[in-house]
């Protein structure tokens, strides 16, 4: 599998090309950035601010010449979705469509659509709306030009420049069954999400409730989004494979084999989640290295992965060394 790492923060330039040189040391396919003003769970601070993804996918591009980059995921509620579509071709012509992930999504954040001063409309709407953005954003990677009279975007033979040889890979994260029906009909890439059949996220504490959402999520629920994918996959006429799938790793924690179930109930405590299968949660490992070589040998087969994605930190490097590098040797 190819793993990339998530990444929310970097100081400069000089800090990034060190990270650079790291992930490539590392063996590490590509990297993924938020795109997020800011996350917080009550209100607006500078710890919680992000920086501008498509700047810095630009930089590392630049300073790689072979890591794929790409948002986990970019807003398309904020303004037309052209114009981050047309961040993701100009991407695509510096460094090649091969390299650049495309990864779009509805909005989640209330905090900052009221920082913006704009309207958060509901999750139906908003889901609406990504899906006339990937209509939008296939028309404009197939052909160059694009009319779309959705009741969220409109496009009037909109032109596509710069127009990439490659188009970038569109890369939707979700769990909702309504979400699992379009993206496999577009999507090149589906990251596979907390399952909604455990938790549906409102509008208070998202990311309290995306937190709990993803920790009470078991490897059998991810094989029910992989059947709702398949299918609409099938239903649209897209070829075997396609989209491909992810998970996105929270926790990686290296213990000893005594160790794993007192680490277990101190993540299910600082959650707030009474009772979780754990062990079976697709985006946690901890224990020793074979463990977590089991778990996710396990998950591949039963999900049919071909990534995952992991957080930037200090388990990165025993992570790709000793759990990673090891699995793909014969």
């Amino acid at each position: 599998m190819d793993v990339f790492v998530f990444v929310k923060d970097f100081s400069d330039i000089d800090s990034l090309r060190d990270q650079v040189r790291r992930w490539e040391a590392l063996g590490v396919a590509g990297v993924l950035l938020p795109d997020h003003l800011f996350i917080t769970d009550g209100g607006p601070s500078a710890q919680a601010a992000r920086p501008d993804p498509v700047v810095v996918l630009a930089a590392i591009g630049t300073l790689s010449p072979s890591l794929k980059i790409g948002t986990l995921v970019a807003n398309v509620s904020f303004a037309h979705p052209a114009l981050s579509l047309r961040h993701f071709a100009q991407l695509a012509a510096l460094f090649g469509g091969d390299r650049v992930i495309a990864g779009l999504g509805a909005g989640w954040n209330s905090e900052e659509f009221h920082a913006l001063g704009l309207t958060m409309h509901r999750h139906p709407e908003r889901v609406d709306r990504l899906e006339e953005t990937l209509q939008l954003a296939r028309s404009l990677f197939s052909d160059g030009i694009a009319t779309i009279a959705g009741t969220s975007v409109v496009a009037h033979r909109l032109p596509l420049f710069p127009r990439p040889e490659v188009a970038p890979k569109l890369l939707l994260g979700g769990g909702s069954d309504r979400f699992l029906a379009f993206a496999g009909a577009y999507a090149d890439w589906v990251d596979l999400n907390g399952s909604s059949r455990r938790l549906g996220l409102g509008r208070d504490s998202p990311v309290v409730q995306d937190r709990i959402r993803r920790l009470t999520t078991t490897v059998t629920d991810l094989e029910e989004s992989v059947r709702r994918l398949t299918a609409s996959a099938r239903m649209a006429d897209r070829p075997p494979r396609v989209p491909c799938r992810s998970v996105l790793i929270d926790t990686v924690e290296f213990c000893g084999g005594t160790e794993v179930r007192q680490r277990e109930d101190r993540l299910r405590e600082a959650c707030g989640v009474a009772e979780s299968a754990v062990d079976q949660c697709p985006y946690v490992l901890i224990g020793p290295a074979s463990r977590m070589r089991d778990a996710l040998a396990e998950r591949q087969e039963r999900l049919g992965l071909s990534a995952l994605i992991v957080k930037d930190s200090h388990e990165l490097e025993p992570f790709m060394n000793g759990v990673i590098l090891p699995s793909s040797q014969p």
